[in-house]
Parts: C-alpha cells; sequence; structure tokens
C-alpha cells in the first residue's frame, strides 16, 4: 500500500498542493506567533540588562529610598567592588546663548557598571565634567573640551519669607569630556548629559532639601567573592525595604512586566492561528472527500481483489499524514521567513527601537507547529477514510451519482438552539458583570473575560453545528436574484442539494470572515473608548513650562511650530491646603492667564475648573490624601494674617494626569497677586506626527535661546507621543486584521472550489445530461459561478453578524470597566470583507468549471 498511497499522491498533486497550502498557511501563522514572541522578548530582555552593564547584582529600595550613607554601608561590605547610583535629575544646561532642559546622570564608578555607550572622549571622573549624548551636543552646537553651564532649581525654607522660602539654584561650569551615543535602551529614560558621582550627589542633596533618594543600585563583586553571599549581606542590611536580585533575574522581571502588551498579542496571533488551522481542517476534510470520490473505482478495484477495510483506511491516513509532515515543514519556512523579513525592513527603519535581526529558534517554534500542523491534518482526513470503506465494492463500481441527502435532524436543532441560547447568555453576562460590579480588580474583568470567551466558544460551535439548517436557507433567500436564468434555477438547487457539505464550506468562510468582522469591530470599539479615555486622562497634548515665566518669543515660536493648533498660557503658583481637620499639603496650582482651555483640551469637561472648584489630578489626590468633593482653605504666603488671603474650594478629583491642580482665573486672582505665566498647554493637529512636533519644538526653543538672552530653558511634556503610542498598538492590531483576511480569503477559497469539484464530479451525468439538450459552456459555468458566489456569500453574512456581536461583547468586556463602549459598526471593512468572500467564491469556481466544460457530453454519459 505504500507504493499505491505515493502513485495516488502523484496522481491527485494538484488538490493535494490546495489542501498543502491551507495546512501551510495556518502551521506558518503558528511559527510567526512564537518566532516573533520570542524576538520580542529577546530584544526587550536585552534592551533591559544593557542598562545594568556588566552588574552582578541590583538593589531596588521599595521605601523612601536609601541615603548616602546606606551606600557607603554597601560599598563597605565584604565582597562588593563597586556601586553606582542610578538616580536622576532634572537641569537646564546652557552654552553662549543656547540652552535646554536634560536629565542628569551619574558615570559609574567602574567600568563594569557603566551602560553609557561613548562615542568619543571619556565619561566624567571628577567634578567639573560632563558627557552629553550627541543630540544635546548638536543642539548646543558644543564639542569635546568646550564648556557648558548647568543650572539645577531648589527650594531653600526661609522663615522670612513671604511664601516660607524661597527658589534657589545651583549652577556649575562644566567641561565637555565625552559625547555618548543615543541610548537604544528605548524602555528606560536614560539620562542625556553624566555628572561624575559625588557632584550628582550633592546636587541631589539640593534638590531632596537635605538627602539625596537611590531607588535603584547596581553593584559589581569583587574578585573571588560569592554572589549569594553578597546578595545575602545586602538584603541583610535593610531587611523587606529592599530587593537584591541578579541581573537576570531583574530583566526577566522588568521584561515580563514590560511585555504584557506583547504577550497579549502572542494569545491573539495564536488565536488567528487556532482558528486558521480550523478552517484549514474544513478544507482537508472536503478536499480528501474530493479525492475519495475520484478514486471510488479505484478503491472498489483494490477491495475487489483483496485489500481489506485497514489497507485502505491506512492508506488514507498514510497519505494525509505526508501531506501534513510536508505541508508543516514548508509551513515553518515560510513562517521563519515573513518574521525574518519583517525584522529586516524593522531593523532598517528609523524606529528608535532595539531590533535585533537575528531570529531567535527554539525547540517549541519547531515542533509546536509540526505537531499541530501534521495533527490537524490527520484528525481531517479521519472521515474521509472511513467514507472510503463504507461503501460495497461492488456498489462502488456502479456510475457515480450524487443525490439529495437528507435533511438534518431533529437532534442537531435542538442542540443547536442550547449551543446557541446558552453562548449567547454567557457572553451576555461577561458584558453585565463587567459595567454591573462595582469593582476594577483584575480578578473581576479576568472572570467576565473567562465567562465570556466560554459563551464566544460555545456560540461559534452553535452557529457552525447550526449552519446546515441556516446556510441552505439564506441561499435560497440570496438566490431569488438569480432564478431569473435556468443556470441560476439550477445553481441554487445544487447549492442546497447537499446541505451538509455546502455548511461545512460556507463554515470555513464564516470562520474567516466572523474573525476578521469581530477584530475590525473591537478595534474600533476600543480606539473609541481609548480616545475617550485617554483625552480625559491626558487632555494636554504639549506642555511647555518655565521655573518663572515664559517669554512671548517663546510662546510664539511654538505656536508657529508646524502642527501645533491652538494653545493657552496659565500661571501657576504654590499654596497650602487645609482641610476641615486641619491637615495641610503643599500644592502647585494654574489657572488660565491668555486662551481658552475649550480649544486646547482633548476632554474640556474634564479639566475646566468652575468657579470655588479645585481640579484635582487622581495621582495628586492620592499623594497627597485629598477626597473629592473635599472643601479644601488654600493661602498664599507664609500663614499669617498680615497681607494673605485665603479662599475655600471644593476639590473635584478626576483622571487627569500629573501633578498640577487647576483653579479658575477670578478663585486664583483672590489669593493674590497672579503671577506671570510659567506654562503652555498647546494641541496637536490630528493628522501631525507628534514625535516629530515634540522634537521640533524642543529644536525651535533650544535655537531661540542663542538668539534671545535672558531665556529660562523650558521643560517639554505632555501626553501626545503616549497617546500617538496607544493609536500604534490599534492600528498594528488592524494591520493584523487585514493579514488574516488574506490568509482566510486564501484558506476558504480552496475550501469553496473543493466543494465545487466534488460537486461536478457527482454530477457529470447530470451536466452531461444539461449539455445534451442545450445547455452553453458558458451556462455552465455561469452555474457554478453562482453556486460558489452563493455558498461564499451565505459564509459572509453569517460571519459578519457574528463577527459584529462577538467584537462587541469583547471590548464592553476588557474596556467596560473604564467607559461604556459604544458599539461601532465598521461599515469599510464590511464592504471589504463582503466583496474579498464574493470574489473568492467566483475565483474558487474558474477551476471546476474548466473541468465540467473539457469533458465533452457523449463521454460522461458513458459509464468508465
Amino acid at each position: 500500500m505504500w507504493k499505491l498511497t505515493l502513485h495516488q499522491m502523484r496522481a491527485s498533486a494538484g488538490r493535494l498542493v490546495a489542501a498543502g497550502i491551507a495546512i501551510m498557511l495556518g502551521t506558518a501563522f503558528v511559527a510567526a506567533s512564537l518566532l516573533a514572541t520570542a524576538t520580542m522578548e529577546r530584544t526587550t530582555y536585552n534592551s533591559v540588562s544593557s542598562a545594568y552593564a556588566d552588574a552582578d547584582l541590583v538593589v531596588v529600595d521599595t521605601g523612601g529610598g536609601r541615603s548616602d550613607a546606606d551606600l557607603a554601608e554597601i560599598r563597605g561590605l565584604d565582597g562588593v567592588g563597586a556601586v553606582h547610583s542610578m538616580a536622576m535629575l532634572g537641569a537646564e544646561v546652557s552654552a553662549e546663548n543656547r540652552s535646554e532642559f536634560v536629565t542628569l546622570g551619574s558615570a559609574a564608578p567602574s567600568p563594569s557598571l557603566e551602560a553609557a555607550d561613548l562615542a568619543e572622549g571619556q565619561v566624567p571622573t571628577a567634578a567639573g565634567q560632563v558627557a552629553l549624548t550627541g543630540a544635546v551636543a548638536e543642539r548646543l552646537q558644543v564639542g569635546l573640551g568646550d564648556e557648558i553651564t548647568s543650572s539645577v532649581e531648589y527650594w531653600s525654607e526661609d522663615p522670612e519669607a513671604a511664601d516660607g522660602g524661597t527658589s534657589q539654584s545651583e549652577t556649575a561650569t562644566l567641561e565637555v569630556v565625552g559625547l555618548l551615543n543615543e541610548p537604544d535602551a528605548f524602555l528606560f529614560n536614560r539620562a542625556s548629559a553624566l555628572l561624575q558621582a559625588d557632584q550628582l550627589s550633592e546636587l541631589l542633596a539640593l534638590a531632596w532639601e537635605g538627602e539625596p533618594a537611590h531607588y535603584e543600585m547596581s553593584l559589581a563583586l569583587a574578585d573571588g567573592a560569592d554572589l549569594e553571599t553578597v546578595r545575602a549581606d545586602v538584603d541583610g542590611l535593610f531587611g523587606d525595604s529592599v530587593q537584591v536580585r541578579t541581573v537576570q533575574e531583574q530583566a526577566e522581571l522588568t521584561t515580563a512586566q514590560l511585555t504584557g502588551n506583547e504577550q497579549i498579542m502572542t494569545v491573539l496571533l495564536l488565536a488567528f492561528a487556532t482558528v486558521a488551522l480550523a478552517v484549514a481542517a474544513l478544507v482537508i476534510t472536503n478536499t480528501f472527500q474530493v479525492l475519495i470520490a475520484q478514486r471510488t473505482r479505484t478503491l472498489a478495484l483494490l477491495r475487489c481483489v483483496g485489500a481489506a477495510k485497514a489497507q485502505v483506511r491506512r492508506s488514507v491516513l498514510l497519505e494525509a499524514a505526508i501531506l501534513g509532515l510536508i505541508a508543516s515543514v514548508a509551513g515553518i519556512a515560510l513562517g521563519s521567513a515573513i518574521v525574518a523579513v519583517g525584522l529586516t525592513v524593522l531593523a532598517n527603519l528609523n524606529l528608535e527601537v532595539p531590533i535585533d535581526a537575528e531570529l531567535v529558534i527554539t525547540p517549541s517554534v519547531v515542533l509546536a507547529p509540526l505537531l499541530t500542523g501534521l495533527g490537524v491534518t490527520m484528525l481531517a482526513a479521519l472521515v474521509p477514510a472511513r467514507m472510503a470503506t463504507r461503501v460495497a465494492p461492488l456498489a462502488a463500481l456502479r456510475p457515480l451519482e450524487g443525490g439529495a441527502t437528507r435533511s438534518a435532524g431533529r437532534v442537531r436543532a435542538v442542540l443547536t438552539g442550547l449551543l446557541l441560547v446558552g453562548g449567547f447568555g454567557l457572553l451576555g453576562a461577561a458584558v453585565l458583570i463587567v459595567r454591573t460590579v462595582e469593582s476594577e480588580s483584575d480578578s473581576t474583568v479576568l472572570i467576565a473575560l473567562a465567562i465570556g470567551l466560554l459563551g464566544g466558544i460555545v456560540s461559534l460551535v452553535g452557529l457552525l453545528v447550526g449552519s446546515v439548517f441556516v446556510v441552505p436557507r439564506l441561499i435560497r433567500l440570496v438566490g431569488r436574484l438569480a432564478e431569473r436564468s435556468v443556470a441560476g434555477k439550477i445553481a441554487i438547487a445544487n447549492s442546497v442539494r447537499n446541505p451538509k457539505r455546502t455548511a461545512s464550506t460556507a463554515s470555513a468562510l464564516l470562520i474567516g470572515v466572523a474573525l476578521v468582522t469581530m477584530m475590525s469591530t473591537g478595534a474600533m470599539s476600543a480606539r473609541e473608548t481609548l480616545t475617550s479615555e485617554l483625552d480625559s486622562r491626558f487632555p494636554v497634548d504639549l506642555s511647555v513650562a518655565t521655573p518663572d515665566s515664559l517669554s512671548d518669543v517663546q510662546t510664539s515660536a511654538v505656536g508657529e511650530v508646524p502642527g501645533v493648533t491652538d494653545s493657552v498660557l496659565l500661571a501657576q503658583t504654590e499654596v497650602d491646603a487645609t482641610d476641615s481637620s486641619g491637615q495641610t499639603s503643599w500644592l502647585t496650582v494654574a489657572a488660565v492667564s491668555e486662551g481658552d482651555l475649550t480649544d486646547v483640551l482633548r476632554d474640556a469637561a474634564a479639566a475646566q475648573p468652575a468657579a470655588g472648584t479645585l481640579v484635582v489630578p487622581g495621582e495628586m489626590a492620592g499623594w497627597q490624601g485629598i477626597d473629592d468633593g473635599q472643601e479644601l482653605t488654600l493661602t498664599r504666603g507664609d500663614g499669617d494674617s498680615d497681607g494673605n488671603t485665603s479662599v475655600t474650594v471644593t476639590a473635584q478629583v478626576t483622571t487627569l494626569d500629573g501633578m498640577v491642580a487647576l483653579l479658575d482665573p477670578a478663585t486664583l486672582a483672590e489669593l493674590g497677586e497672579v503671577p506671570a505665566a510659567s506654562m503652555m498647554w498647546a494641541r496637536v493637529a490630528d493628522d501631525a506626527n507628534e514625535r516629530d512636533v515634540v522634537r521640533t519644538v524642543q529644536s525651535t526653543l533650544t535655537d531661540l535661546s542663542e538668539t534671545v538672552d535672558g531665556l529660562q530653558a523650558p521643560e517639554i511634556s505632555g501626553a501626545a507621543v503616549e497617546r500617538a503610542g496607544y493609536a500604534q498598538v490599534v492600528d498594528t492590531l488592524l494591520a493584523v486584521v487585514v493579514g488574516l483576511l488574506g490568509v482566510s480569503v486564501v484558506i476558504a477559497l480552496v475550501g469553496v472550489a473543493n466543494t465545487l469539484s466534488l460537486s461536478v464530479i457527482e454530477r457529470r451525468r447530470e451536466s452531461a445530461m444539461l449539455r445534451a439538450l442545450g445547455l452553453t459552456k458558458a451556462q455552465l459555468r455561469g452555474m457554478l459561478a453562482v453556486e460558489g458566489v452563493l455558498i461564499a456569500g451565505a459564509g459572509a453574512v453569517i460571519g459578519a453578524v457574528a463577527g459584529l456581536v462577538y467584537g462587541w461583547a469583547g471590548s464592553s468586556v476588557l474596556l467596560g470597566s473604564l467607559a461604556d463602549v459604544p458599539f461601532q459598526v465598521p461599515w469599510r471593512d464590511l464592504a471589504l470583507v463582503a466583496g474579498v468572500a464574493l470574489v473568492a467564491g467566483l475565483l474558487a469556481s474558474v477551476l471546476p468549471a474548466r473541468s465540467a466544460v473539457r469533458t465533452s457530453p457523449v463521454a460522461a454519459l458513458g459509464v468508465d
């Protein structure tokens, strides 16, 4: 039977290639998903671990930070070679008339701990030296040997001062001794300027009002020291207030936290792969049914000459195993090639993200797709293998005639109803749980997600089981448009002649279309929900602020940057906020001094303060212990009654981000003289590149400092770039959907073509009779084309409706705790899906029609 199996495979190579393509695409999805995950994890791990250079241990403080004395204790332990604090501080740096705001860090005391990538010169080894990134040096127009001035603002308490203290600045002249390459660890806020460690520690002490706080430190062991011994010694110094980990442990922990989105994407891709393989299984089943139908007489002859049922069955399964093995290996190669090409393209793009173009091939990357593809192919071939032995040899030698099959039974109808009611009921329950349960915990969302996922699976099974009832009826309904012609009437009758096979074929497109529609609907609903949430949480696209005041030339320059549409100026000051219990908090408050917030804010309602109301960001309220609706008395000054005015306001805690509370201008004026505007909020155009706009603003202000004397270097922040990142995630998801559409269509096209081919084989004599009665070749082609379009259209309609429900329900479960999820219908995507599905049905009829018209009526009417 081995030689016979190989001979049959060679004779049926065309159809096996079609089925092989289906399984190859499915396994390629699995391989690409696993490869992409492994590569993303390695990229993130390398990026994280690079921050610690060649350190042996990482010490992370979980309390209020470690002091210089604590660092000295660690350095004094036996086995400790060097300790490096990774603390950073904001400062203004200037060269001649150019200035900008940078993040200061410190050079490591040991080369093994130095993570900075030096391009030229050296890292600072003494006070008065600095190393700058190339971008900062270029904007300041300085090089090695040039001098710059740094200025760090800090608060100095002074009981005699009006505000209880004064704002001071510590300036220093620094020689540029090194130029650094831009840090490639995109996941971290790396310092853009390095000082000698002791000099930075002195500045930190000023900023922290006396004692610097170190929250993360890298540690190198002395020669011959035992890592676990040193680890235990460091841990014993501070107990539970610090965590001591190896670099590998810290990098793996951070990678696990940072790649949460990638893991979600991996699960999503593997879900796509599962669906693709399920569709491929339907196609493979249909393909082997076609092959068995073509070989009915051959198999009957084999049985007549002594072949046992088991031998015939094993021959079919062996054919499936060989096909599955070859197609799976090809799928692994295809998936690897796709990921390799994608990584190469990404590595050559200026994405500011470290991309390693080398593939990470693990045993699971090879074994999982191989075993999955082989297993799916074998399972899909079980039913055709059984069919090959069910017909008696003598009966199989008679001419093959396809007749109408028995209609679906009552048990199937009852089962369909139970599955659909139960599945969609579970989906509805999941949505209600998220919307009604007063809890924002992850456990509630996970429970609802599990219930919703179960409901989706159960209802989808119900749709597939019940498709035998719906598809024929839908074909008859839609087919009325084609009833005017004889060929159309025959096509409709043929389409519903074998309801189970027609439903099975339509199910291939049903699953693909449902998934595409679900993801498109979900992505659109998620985009609307996330946009609304981001608008309320991060209403400010771009913020430009200075310690004292912004000049007119600075605000005008920012307003003229391409992409900046509207702006507003705000005055800010510090106040004491006292609650009813007498507890006082120190707050930074701001109010509009020029412009209209409604023109700038993404969600004006989230940040528009009414008279007598203090809008407090949620993070600020948490730090200061302020509750929503709480009455606060605001006072400017040192608290004495002379010359100070108090105002009582009601706190309105919002989802705003940041540490600046908002007052209306009239209330701020009641507290005394309104200071000069020191902060500018600007809105970025929706069609602008947010990252480019921020860079242009930074460069513009740096260039401006050269031509105008006395300007303070502003700090630039805002949510525009972060918002763009969220939008990019959604856009990536939609891009994956487009790719999935292509794969689903290709697989489903093979399935429709196989079904039509089987229909042609079964109706060979019938088609010949019609040809003999006057049916032309063109009419025969048209009949098969209508049949293919009707089958594809029925699957697309059911899939689209199901996908809309699944997409909205999934988005509601995932995002319902954040806000109400609107029901969004992606009309454009629906039209695209419908068009592609109909074209696929039309194309699938080409080869079967060609086969049907090539056989002469006389030959087809004869008995082979």
